[in-house]
């Protein structure tokens, strides 16, 4: 079967090689993971943000951030959106 070169419509083809953008690449992922996590658990808890916030005595927006996506949260943040949510933070 004949190979076809997808990169004239494949923006990203020349980066998937490199180690830089495969590591940014996962880290990306590893955040939406998260914030999809973080956001489906609230929903399950049938939550706002704004009272999921509350719990975690913390401003909507930054729940508002960590579920888009957009932000870098760090593990204290995490922890205290954790306890709001009454779990644990696990590496697996």
């Amino acid at each position: 079967m004949k190979k076809i070169d997808l990169s004239p419509i494949d923006p990203f083809a020349k980066y998937r090689k490199d180690k830089q953008y495969q590591r940014y690449y996962r880290e990306a992922a590893q955040m939406l993971d998260l914030a999809i996590a973080l956001s489906d658990l609230r929903k399950k808890k049938r939550l706002s943000q704004a009272r999921l916030a509350k719990k975690a005595g913390m401003p909507q927006s930054q729940i508002s951030r960590i579920e888009s996506g957009d932000s870098d949260v760090r593990i204290g943040t995490l922890s205290r959106v954790a306890a709001a949510l009454d779990k644990k933070i696990q590496l697996v």
